[in-house]
């Protein structure tokens, strides 16, 4: 697997995993959290007062308040905290989920000979797959694409998943629903029907 195809993978699942630990935290540890982070914190959220520390009993034991183990371990700066998650990924054909050629914006607009605009409009309105290359690029698996328009049925079958990397994970993997076929070649060969119905019930033995 490609550098660029792990950094995806990883980016995507730990983006899912934070923001499903953020959505459940309670609204005054999110304050200090932003805090923490120096991030600004709106005015609504400033009026929010903070939690006062639990005194401790003085009657409890010393050891009910002492923290077994290791703990966390040091902060480390980003660079080297993704060479240490190099260092214990493993890496499984599995896992090789793009099963296409991914290309930036500019390089797909200059193939598909369109605008980058039309290209942006797409994006937008979820009619192609785009995944996240850091804070604001895209990359673009080229499958998806059917001479110079995305493929038939691809937008219906977007909206049946949580993320662009969720939708095609699932476009590309031999899916009994579909004649044992990809879904994205179920789609360019014209069965968009069967492609959407198989999207809608994708979940339903999961």
């Amino acid at each position: 697997m490609s550098a660029l195809k792990r950094s995806l993978l990883r980016r995507a699942a730990l983006t899912r995993a934070i923001e499903s630990k953020v959505e459940r935290m309670p609204l005054q540890d999110l304050v200090e959290l932003a805090s923490t982070l120096k991030v600004v914190v709106p005015a609504v959220a400033r009026a929010i007062p903070r939690r006062e520390p639990k005194p401790v009993s003085s009657s409890a034991s010393s050891e009910s308040r002492v923290l077994l183990g290791d703990g966390v371990g040091p902060v480390v700066p980003a660079a080297e905290g993704g060479r240490l998650l190099d260092a214990i990924t493993v890496d499984h054909e599995a896992a090789d989920w793009a099963e296409s050629e991914l290309v930036g914006a500019g390089t797909l607009v200059q193939r598909l000979g369109i605008a980058r605009g039309t290209l942006d409009n797409w994006r937008k309105a979820g009619k192609v797959i785009a995944l996240r290359k850091g804070l604001r690029n895209f990359v673009y698996p080229v499958r998806q694409f059917d001479r110079r328009r995305p493929v038939e049925g691809l937008d219906e079958v977007a909206k049946h998943f949580s993320s662009a990397e969720e939708a095609w994970e699932w476009l590309v993997a031999p899916n009994r629903m579909t004649d044992g076929k990809a879904p994205i070649d179920a789609l360019h060969a014209g069965d968009v029907r069967g492609v959407v119905n198989a999207a809608a019930s994708a979940f339903d033995y999961a």
